[in-house]
């Protein structure tokens, strides 16, 4: 027999490699395969020595050796697989030297690699909560002092995301030292965070139910549907007792309000011909064991048995409060005179009778067929396209908050109205929703137009009044002027009051003009102006006009800037004319003082006149309020406390001694 005839199979060409080896070295040690008399293959350990022209070998059977240690390979890799699909990792932990060996499951699990982890125990330290660490510890402490077979925890460990996930940690000591000293442990982690996190949500329900406004309720599927069993707490939602409910004679439909019982029934008794097994009705009131009202939403799930044992088992949610709060807020959403709908991305979903009369729509499930820019003519005034238009605005509230804007609506039957819309984002059942407000701006609009007209006409006037009559009183003056020295000694008389009058009614113009282009300013550009400048200017130009009378400005302004516009002059020129105009002395004296303080300035303006009496010092000021014996227009005080308001200041009058009248203007200093 060759030693060929030993080899299996195709492995005569591996014999003879071996027995060439043993020819070249002298001795071989290996482990092979021979094929066994009665076929079947054998391991075998050779042991072969090339002796002169020899070949001697001692052969060896290994058999169960091999198969033991194909049979670990085979285990080995079933566990591998087993930890695997169980989500299980490995580690072996060195006690002494802190040191730990893992496998990559956990790393993997929570995204780190071997090396961001660590080998030494502190890598764990750092990543596992706070609480899962003392819960570890005591674990382990009662597993070293053998109280324990095993040590097992559950605890979040935090991911490289910066999530907690859950995970149990299982171990056991396997090695101690002479002193009973652990030296090493080893054990598993597994991924139970998908686990932990439905138990707890779990647990959550449970509590609900045990202790928040749940009842569980069974009744039969008979007439009236007798109570078979309800939850313990039922006393503290209802106010009865199980016992009471439970009894003989008890029906559910006895719970419910008269008012709802036949759509109760109706609506369990369409599901049950449909053969629908989960039950879910219209929210209803029921009686509570005093005589009150809740409002409670059932869950029920309906159990046919071909015994006629046939039972409804589910739950009652007391959602009385939702409803008020929801009739409250109904309340609201009818009650206001502006138009309110409520919209999703799909559209319209609610609206107030407000928003029916405003379009022309007959009802609400009417309106909530139409998109939001069908409500619209094609176009805005402005010319942009209405759907596109709408659109955007609703992105922007449902991206920023809200939206505010004008808009053209149009009525169900073509006429068009403008309006002001608000959106405003809220949450509906943990969706995003808009609250849609649509207020009607037709009267506004019109009023701004005849606003507007009125402005126009008060600009032309006020052109005709600056320019055409000015221009006639100057040539008026001029001619009187001229006169003058034309006429006799005993007629100078006439011609000085000819003059006085033009002068005064040039005044008056002015005083006119100045306060027509306060009304038809809309805002007030308040800046810093020289005070001193201002009342120089005004004093030195009153002086001009009016020869006869003595003003003076006592002492010297202070050098301060006040907040108010190019109209300030208009204040001081009306104080000073008037205090020479109503002046009934002879000469009229008018004194011009200023005082200062950190943040205001006063000015005050002393008159020798008449003065003002207590009952109508607070009138003066009032448009078209004329003084004692008075020919002005009543426009002068009116325009003066109109302007010094509009700077954020304040003018009174006040008593002057021994005779007399002080006017004093109270104006903030620019800082």
């Amino acid at each position: 027999m060759s030693i060929t005839d030993l080899a299996p199979g195709e492995n005569d060409g591996e014999r003879m490699s071996e027995v060439s080896e043993v020819q070249q070295s002298g001795h071989v040690r290996t482990e092979t395969v021979l094929l066994h008399k009665e076929g079947h293959e054998v391991d075998v350990h050779l042991d072969a020595a090339h002796i002169e022209d020899r070949i001697v070998a001692y052969v060896h059977d290994i058999t169960e050796r091999k198969e033991r240690e194909r049979d670990l390979v085979t285990t080995k890799e079933r566990m591998e697989l087993a930890l695997e699909g169980a989500n299980l990792g490995i580690w072996d932990w060195n006690m002494q030297t802190d040191e730990v060996t893992r496998d990559e499951l956990l790393t993997d699990m929570l995204g780190y690699t071997q090396s961001e982890m660590g080998d030494r125990m502190r890598g764990w330290e750092e990543i596992v909560h706070p609480d899962g660490e003392k819960r570890h510890t005591q674990a382990l402490a009662h597993h070293i002092s053998n109280r324990t077979p095993y040590f097992q925890c559950d605890h979040r460990l935090r991911t490289k995301s910066g999530d907690w996930k859950w995970v149990r940690t299982m171990g056991k000591v396997v090695e101690r030292d002479e002193n009973e000293t652990p030296v090493r442990a080893v054990g598993i982690h597994q991924d139970i965070d998908d686990r932990k996190r439905a138990k707890l949500h779990l647990q959550e329900e449970r509590d609900i139910f045990a202790n928040g406004p749940v009842v569980v309720f069974k009744w039969k599927d008979t007439d009236g549907w007798p109570i078979e069993y309800v939850s313990a707490n039922v006393n503290d939602i209802f106010g009865y007792t199980p016992a009471q409910l439970q009894s003989d004679g008890v029906l559910f439909t006895d719970l419910v309000h008269d008012e709802d019982v036949d759509q109760f029934v109706r609506e369990v008794t369409e599901h049950q011909e449909v053969g629908s097994g989960h039950v879910s009705l219209d929210p209803y009131r029921v009686l509570t064991a005093e005589g009150d009202l809740r409002w409670v939403m059932e869950y029920t799930r309906y159990v046919s048995n071909d015994d006629d044992d046939s039972y409804f088992l589910g739950y009652l949610i007391d959602i009385t409060r939702r409803k008020e709060r929801e009739q409250k807020y109904r309340n609201l959403f009818e009650g206001t005179r502006d138009a309110l709908m409520l919209l999703d991305r799909n559209g319209f979903f609610d609206c107030n009778n407000r928003t029916l009369e405003l379009f022309g729509v007959e009802s609400v499930d009417a309106f909530v067929e139409f998109a939001p820019w069908e409500m619209s003519p094609e176009t805005q005034p402005n010319g942009t396209d209405s759907r596109r238009a709408a659109q955007a605005h609703i992105e922007t509230a449902f991206e920023e908050g809200e939206a505010f804007f004008e808009w053209t609506h149009e009525r169900s039957d073509g006429t068009e109205f403008p309006a002001e819309v608000k959106l405003s984002k809220f949450q509906l059942d943990g969706e995003p929703a808009l609250h849609a407000l649509v207020r009607d701006i037709t009267e506004r609009k019109e009023y701004e137009r005849e606003l507007q007209e009125q402005r126009d006409n008060l600009e032309v006037l006020n052109q005709v009044v600056r320019h055409d009559i000015r221009n006639k009183l100057q040539l008026v003056l001029a001619y009187a002027d001229l006169l003058q020295t034309e006429v006799e000694v005993d007629d100078l008389e006439y011609i000085e009051q000819v003059l006085e009058s033009a002068r005064e009614a040039i005044d008056i113009t002015t005083t006119a003009r100045d306060v027509t282009e306060v009304m038809l300013q809309s805002d007030v550009d308040r800046h810093e102006v020289r005070l001193f400048a201002v009342l120089e200017g005004e004093v030195e130009e009153v002086r001009s006009n009016h020869d006869q009378a003595l003003v003076r400005l006592d002492g010297s302004p202070p050098a301060v800037e006040v907040l108010a516009d190019d109209m300030l002059a208009s204040v001081f020129r009306n104080l000073l004319t008037n205090a020479i105009q109503h002046n009934d002395k002879d000469p009229a004296e008018v004194t011009v003082s200023t005082t200062r303080d950190d943040r205001s300035v006063l000015v005050r303006i002393a008159d020798n006149g008449p003065g003002i009496p207590d009952e109508r010092k607070d009138d003066i000021f009032e448009q078209g309020e004329m003084g004692l014996d008075s020919e002005g227009t009543g426009l002068g005080l009116y325009l003066v406390d109109t302007l010094v308001d509009r700077y954020g200041g304040e003018v009174s009058v006040e008593d002057n001694d021994p005779q007399g009248a002080i006017f004093v203007v109270d104006l903030p200093v620019a800082e």
